[in-house]
């Protein structure tokens, strides 16, 4: 019987107690990192997301967060449906929203499964920046409301994505700007730690990876003027049909990445574990 308690004692386990539904929607309660919580506005089957409680394989603390896109995990809401638009994923947006002032900040870690592959041509996003009430357009004949930032898996490597919005308000034009951040298989079982400030004020943007600075954009994040801005992380998969017709395949293969450590702040000294050891942990 003891030697039992001790094996159970050291199997991971489901943190429930950090996760809620509420009005039909996955919650998950976050504290000490900017935000007040993590919402799925769409929905998800139980293999897509797990919070678990694993002291020895999270980033710090004893938390850390499972996502597993599987195919045909396309979901919607009201007014969109990423089933009808080439699109696949299980993503967490977060709130507050953050307003266009200042200095806007965001880190978080991720960490790739072994057998993580990508899907080029399709995109892969592991976080974003969106807008709330800015500028929408079409993205290869679809309906589009575009992001300024997205960490995209692109061929072998993560890169910075910064969308260099212009045109008017109601059709804007929408083109990628790509840095690399680092490459996959330096990501598999390891925590990578990402982090990036979007400078409203000095009209900058920097990005971080694992504390050492990788991209250094002297522009201005964005030439429009949304409500607001908000950050969402976990697997999004877009015009899946690419990967497909061009690898005559029927299926997209699945895709598992962790996340940990997930914060906002007004200074990259608010969010990079690396820069900053003393920030306190994300449980």
């Amino acid at each position: 019987m003891k030697t039992l308690l001790i094996l159970l004692l050291l199997v991971p386990t489901l943190a429930m107690s950090k996760t809620y539904k509420k009005d039909g929607k996955f919650y998950i309660k976050t504290i000490k990192s900017g935000f007040k919580y993590h919402k799925n506005f769409m929905d998800h089957n139980e293999h897509n997301f797990k919070y678990i409680k694993d002291k020895k394989k999270a980033r710090a603390g004893k938390y850390y967060q499972q996502f597993e896109l599987r195919d045909g995990d396309c979901f919607g809401d009201e007014g969109w449906s990423d089933c009808d638009t080439d699109r696949e994923r299980v993503e967490f947006s977060t709130r507050p929203r953050q307003p266009i002032t200042k200095n806007q900040c965001y880190g978080y870690s991720l960490m790739l499964s072994k057998d993580f592959t990508h899907v080029h041509p399709t995109s892969t996003t592991l976080g974003q920046v969106h807008q709330h009430g800015g500028p929408t357009g079409t993205a290869q004949g679809l309906a589009s409301f575009p992001p300024l930032v997205q960490i995209d898996v692109v061929g072998e490597s993560l890169f910075f994505n910064w969308h260099e919005l212009s045109g008017s308000a109601t059709n804007v034009i929408d083109e990628s700007r790509y840095y690399k951040l680092k490459s996959l298989k330096d990501m598999k079982e390891v925590w990578t730690d990402i982090s990036f400030c979007l400078d409203f004020k000095n009209k900058r943007m920097d990005a971080w990876v694992d504390g050492i600075k990788k991209v250094e954009i002297l522009k201005s994040p964005i030439f429009f003027k949304p409500e607001a801005i908000y950050f969402k992380h976990g697997i999004y998969r877009s015009f899946i049909s690419k990967y497909k017709k061009q690898n005559n395949v029927k299926k997209m293969p699945t895709q598992i990445v962790f996340y940990d450590e997930i914060r906002r702040g007004n200074s990259i000294e608010k969010v990079d574990i690396n820069i900053n050891p003393k920030l306190k942990r994300v449980d």
